[in-house]
């Protein structure tokens, strides 16, 4: 009975201040993106662009605590662990070899290149020894190949798609009303998975073998965990490039603040802010730095900070182990 309060309790917090950053992010969009607008602009531009990134690190924000909570290692994110590079060089394979490429095809290929990349990384640091740095190398040495390789394909479809540069560092430039579904379409994955798996990898805190105790197999929980992380942030990265380290900053800055590992708080918490920080970046590098220097990609001003923090989350768990 009192765990079913607990639940409560957890359920009812998560959802209030929740609600409290999306009315936050809202206030934010009208005050600064939607004053005096011109209608057109907004209806075809503006809110979709903001929904995007709103949407985009949500998503983001929950590939990044359920990976981090499946693998138990609070130094991954999707990007660390090569999804963005070798999703977005599927997709750009993807448009150098068919040409013209419909959106599904490049969902799919970003889907499917997203996840590739994602086991590959997982394979490389579980040989390497499974240690918080191995998964750290592995996916450095995956990423930059695969790094490299879409830097070279992004050159030669320059005049299939004339934003492929833009996309190496994650924009929100080409907001298409294509993308919608299938935004849409990952975001019910990421509200359905929450529900499903929060208490689960909560099980996987205690270890392999009280997990199996408890009835939770951790082989195909984290396996699924893992899958459905990578596969989301696939989507993202596909239609808006390669966003590092919102997905890396935001759970370990919310385990920080409310002072807990429960996913069910962390993972929410995550995504949500995860949405509000990446709309607050294309925002304040729109409107500040348009006029100065022209349009500048969020995920360039995200990577920038999150590597800054990533590197102190570094030297705290290597000085922790010793």
């Amino acid at each position: 009975m009192t765990g079913v309060y607990n639940d409560k309790i957890v359920f009812w917090r998560s959802l209030l201040v929740n609600t409290l950053i999306l009315v936050t992010t809202v206030l934010i969009v009208y005050l600064v993106d939607f004053v005096n607008p011109i209608p057109a602009v907004l209806r075809d531009y503006r809110f979709h662009r903001d929904l995007y990134a709103f949407l985009s690190g949500f998503i983001l924000g929950f590939a990044g605590s359920v990976l981090q909570a499946s693998l138990r290692n609070p130094l991954v994110d999707h990007y660390v662990l090569g999804v963005g590079s070798t999703s977005l060089f599927a997709a750009y394979l993807t448009i150098a070899v068919a040409g013209v490429v419909d959106i599904t095809e490049v969902a799919a290929s970003s889907l499917a290149g997203g996840l590739s990349g994602l086991l590959l990384s997982i394979s490389i640091a579980n040989l390497l020894g499974g240690s918080e740095v191995s998964y750290i190398l592995s996916g450095v040495g995956v990423a930059s190949v695969f790094s490299g390789a879409s830097f070279l394909l992004s050159y030669y479809i320059l005049e299939k798609q004339p934003y492929a540069q833009a996309l190496l560092l994650g924009s929100f430039v080409t907001p298409s009303r294509e993308y919608m579904p299938y935004l849409i379409a990952a975001t019910a994955v990421v509200l359905v998975s929450y529900v499903l798996l929060a208490k689960r990898l909560n099980v996987l805190l205690l270890g392999d073998i009280y997990s199996r105790q408890l009835g939770v197999e951790p082989s195909i929980t984290r396996l699924l965990s893992t899958l459905i992380a990578g596969g989301v942030a696939s989507v993202v990265v596909g239609f808006f490039g390669t966003i590092g380290f919102v997905g890396l900053i935001t759970p370990n800055l919310t385990r920080l603040l409310t002072k807990t590992s429960d996913n069910r708080v962390v993972i929410m918490y995550s995504s949500v802010t995860s949405g509000t920080l990446l709309l607050a970046t294309d925002l304040i590098a729109r409107k500040a730095l348009v006029a100065s220097v022209g349009e500048v990609p969020a995920g360039g001003v995200v990577s920038a900070l999150g590597g800054l923090f990533f590197l102190g989350l570094l030297i705290r768990e290597v000085r922790g182990s010793r």
